[in-house]
């Protein structure tokens, strides 16, 4: 263990108070008892930041990697056996509560304890150098990537320091150790040389510092451009020291050489010509104009001044000048290697001057950005007047003609040409081509880069889509025009405009094209006949009808096919057709299969003819009836039948509603008798049983005889029935029952409703819903029935709103309106009501719906015909 007393004498030491006010970051105790022990006060955790996030420290040693442990042990383990006051020094990695890598400086010495304790204490004050390292790291890297390094000549010690890029810039092994001499033999011999060694003892003289650009030959036998800058330093006037920068400039020089040189040769090259010249730094805006490039429009250069690129701007064609900047983005971009661009400047005396300008950019940034760029200008005016002329022809011209000049803007163009492009009301003369047609396509473009190239380009149809969506055919030719010279003025553009003509042919093929697909797939059977009755092409459908091949037909004419009765009445219609009277006509006829039988069929003929309103053939089109005739025929049988059936059915149902409901009702009357002259023979249970069953099967017959008559009835003549008063009258006749069971009635009712049936089937109806409204009430809530009126375009909805036991449609839907049907356990429950209602309604043309839930209640929609 660590004694406090221990701790507390260090601290009333000198070194420990020195080291305090020096090391903030914290202090360590090592102490060795077996193995080594570590204590560590507040300001150590708090550096590694475990005083601020709640986590435990851990101990020293659980916090070095195992690699730095083992240093860490062995450097312990040399402080143990030094002398006591001996001074200790380490720089250990640590990893931090956050989890980074920090870097300690440990500085401290050797305590031993007394001589009865027998142990020796190691005690450190810590620094944190993470921060400064980093710094220093990044510096470096900095200074690697820029090739800037350091040197330095103490006077005391006469020999020089590198830092380690310097190094790196002569190329050194790293062992070397420069002298002074060796460090000047570097330069190379010559001017580098003597300018270094004449800087360098200026700066020892006078203390004037020094910037040279100078080549020295690297270890490696390298020429390498270098900058050397230099200052001195002195103490009481004495100089201590020489120090600067060195920096490896190499690439950059020899770019910057590689450009004079390019603009010295381009210079001389354009002196003995008539062009003015220009230099244009892009990045600030300075501009060197020559004197005669303000000649060619009319002013001396001073007249100009101050000079800069605004002065070429105001001077420039607002409209040709978004197409010189144009011309210099792409450039600018790398997409084109010259600047090549013809665009008019305003003279001095008013008018405008036609300038030819070509230029290059020759020097780029360390990003890559233009810097510098140099050009010229050369007045081609006259040539443009001659130009102008030409394009006056052009203008007259009966045909679809342009002239554009090399930056693609309009010099003339035809009547043709703006009538064809649907721009004859636009002002289109010097204006650029793909302005007036943003449209236009790379493939247009394409083709005309490359005949300002000085190919000619044409073809005979071409697809051309306009901005607005619509297609234009043309046959067009795009070729060069030249100058005087020979030199390519711009292009000359001839188009055709064949849309109308494109259409009319696509119309046809595309006719065509439809007429043969679904004359071969078409459902029915479709011939082309000769005026003389020859097959001349027939479909899959026809062989199919009259079992013919393809090639047989060849051979027949649509008399030998056709039913011996029904010929004339065909070439009747078709003499018809040829004399002119009609066009087409439509028959039903008979032909004659090749096993023999007979087919029917509906026969559409009509005539196609020539321009000169000749006859070329006749379209048949043959449907095969012959099975619908057949259907026809058997359904004629089966309604034969089914009268006579529903007759015997009638007379059946007579018969059922008269006999049954006499022999029920003298059944019932017996059992009267008996039950009055024998009454004790009703005690017995069979008895009682038989006599309701006879009850019951007199209420089966009634609603049976009910149903009947309703069916019967379908066919009955319909009136005129007043809804709304049947509504009032039902709900008047009904309110005492409701009053009695608690149900309120409510009725929305408009007056004067009329529906088209049989009064005493709407009562019926009307009846029926309000009273079950009323049975099948809720007693577990205040219950209403609500009866409303909803017109309709053409009927009338009656809807009966309550909110009783409702019903489960999901499980009884299907089965709402079937006979003896009930759900609910109700005394008068016969499960006949709603099926008879429904009866009812659709008797007189009506429907009904229905929607419910269990335990909310019910509405049903009846719609009745409007009167």
């Amino acid at each position: 263990m660590i004694t406090s007393s221990f701790l507390d004498s260090i601290k009333n030491s000198e070194l420990f108070k020195f080291l305090q006010d020096h090391f903030h970051d914290g202090m360590l105790v090592f102490e060795k008892i077996g193995q080594w022990y570590c204590e560590c006060d507040e300001s150590f955790t708090k550096t590694l930041g475990f005083s601020s996030n709640g986590k435990p420290f851990p101990g020293l040693f659980q916090l070095v990697g195992e690699s730095e442990k083992a240093i860490l042990l062995k450097f312990l383990e040399s402080g143990n056996q030094s002398k006591h006051g001996t001074r200790l020094s380490r720089n250990i990695k640590i990893q931090s509560a956050q989890g980074r890598r920090l870097t300690l400086k440990l500085t401290g010495f050797v305590a031993k304890t007394a001589v009865d304790e027998g142990s020796t204490r190691l005690v450190f004050f810590i620094e944190d150098l993470t921060e400064r390292i980093d710094k220093e790291n990044f510096q470096y890297q900095c200074n690697l990537a820029a090739g800037i390094g350091y040197w330095s000549i103490n006077f005391e010690k006469n020999k020089p320091e590198w830092s380690e890029v310097t190094r790196l810039i002569h190329e050194v092994p790293q062992d070397y150790e420069p002298t002074m001499d060796e460090a000047l033999q570097f330069y190379k011999e010559g001017w580098s040389r003597e300018s270094i060694k004449k800087a360098f003892n200026k700066t020892i003289e006078t203390g004037e510092s020094f910037e040279l650009d100078l080549i020295i030959t690297t270890y490696t036998q390298k020429d390498k451009w270098v900058r050397s800058v230099g200052q001195a330093e002195f103490v009481d006037g004495k100089l201590v020291r020489v120090y600067g920068t060195f920096q490896d400039i190499h690439s950059r020089k020899i770019a910057q050489l590689k450009w004079e040189e390019e603009h010295n040769k381009l210079k001389y090259a354009i002196q003995g010509t008539n062009l003015g010249t220009w230099e244009w730094d892009i990045q600030s805006g300075a501009t060197v104009f020559s004197e005669r490039w303000a000649e060619i429009l009319g002013y001396k250069l001073s007249e100009l001044k101050p000079i800069n690129f605004q002065t070429w701007v105001d001077l420039m064609d607002p409209e040709d000048l978004k197409v010189a900047n144009s011309k210099l983005k792409s450039c600018f971009e790398g997409d084109a290697d010259f600047y090549d661009c013809e665009f008019r400047m305003k003279h001095k005396d008013g008018s405008k001057k036609w300038i030819h300008a070509r230029g290059k950019v020759v020097a780029w940034t360390e990003n890559g950005a233009p810097k510098l760029m140099f050009g010229t200008h050369e007045d081609i005016n006259q040539s443009k007047a001659k130009v102008q002329k030409q394009a006056i022809f052009i203008s007259e011209a009966p045909l679809a003609i342009a002239m554009f000049d090399r930056e693609l803007r309009y010099l003339a163009a035809s009547s043709k040409w703006l009538l064809d492009y649907d721009i004859e009301n636009r002002s289109i003369i010097g204006k650029y081509h793909y302005e007036v047609f943003p449209e236009i396509g790379e493939f247009w473009k394409e083709i005309h880069k490359e005949c300002l190239e000085g190919a000619v380009r044409s073809s005979n149809e071409d697809r051309f889509v306009r901005k607005d969506g619509s297609v234009q055919w043309l046959r067009w030719e795009v070729k060069p025009w030249y100058e005087e010279a020979g030199t390519i003025g711009g292009i000359i553009m001839y188009t055709e405009d064949l849309t109308e003509h494109k259409l009319v042919a696509e119309k046809l093929n595309i006719s065509i094209d439809a007429f043969q697909r679904n004359f071969e797939n078409a459902g029915i059977g479709m011939a082309i006949v000769s005026q003389e009755g020859k097959w001349l092409n027939v479909n899959d459908k026809i062989c199919e009808m009259l079992g013919y091949e393809k090639d047989e037909f060849n051979e027949l004419t649509f008399q030998d096919l056709t039913h011996p009765d029904d010929l004339a009445i065909d070439l009747g219609y078709l003499k018809e057709i040829i004399a002119g009277r009609r066009q087409t006509y439509q028959i039903e006829k008979r032909y004659i299969h090749k096993n023999g039988h007979e087919v029917s069929a509906i026969l559409a003929v009509s005539v196609v003819k020539d321009s000169k309103n000749t006859i070329l053939y006749f379209i048949s089109q043959l449907i095969d009836i012959t099975a619908v005739k057949q259907a026809k025929n058997q359904v004629s049988k089966l309604l034969k039948t089914t009268q006579k059936q529903n007759e015997r059915l009638k007379n059946f149902a007579h018969i059922v509603s008269h006999n049954l409901r006499s022999h029920s009702s003298g059944m019932n009357m017996l059992l009267e008798l008996l039950e009055f002259e024998h009454p004790d023979l009703f005690k017995m249970e069979i008895m009682t049983l038989l006599k309701k069953g006879g009850l019951n099967l007199s209420g089966t017959i009634e609603h049976l005889t009910e149903i009947v008559n309703i069916n019967l009835n379908e066919s009955a003549d319909k009136e005129r029935v007043d809804l709304s008063s049947v509504i009032s009258k039902t709900i008047e006749s009904v309110y005492p029952i409701a009053k009695k069971e608690g149900v309120e009635l409510i009725q929305e009712v408009v007056s004067e409703v009329y529906v088209s049936g049989v009064s005493a089937y709407v009562e019926s109806i009307v009846l029926n819903f309000i009273t079950n409204g009323i049975k099948y009430r809720s007693t577990e809530r205040d219950s209403y029935l609500k009866v409303q009126v909803v017109l309709h375009d053409d009927t009338v909805e009656v809807r009966f709103e309550d909110n009783g036991l409702g019903i489960d449609l999901e499980k009884n839907g299907e089965a709402l309106f079937g006979m003896y049907k009930t759900f609910h356990r109700h005394e008068d429950s016969r499960g006949i009501g709603l099926f008879i209602t429904k009866s009812q309604i659709e008797s007189i043309g009506g429907s009904v719906e229905v929607e419910s839930e269990e335990n909310v209640g019910t509405t049903f929609s009846v719609f009745l015909q409007k009167d």
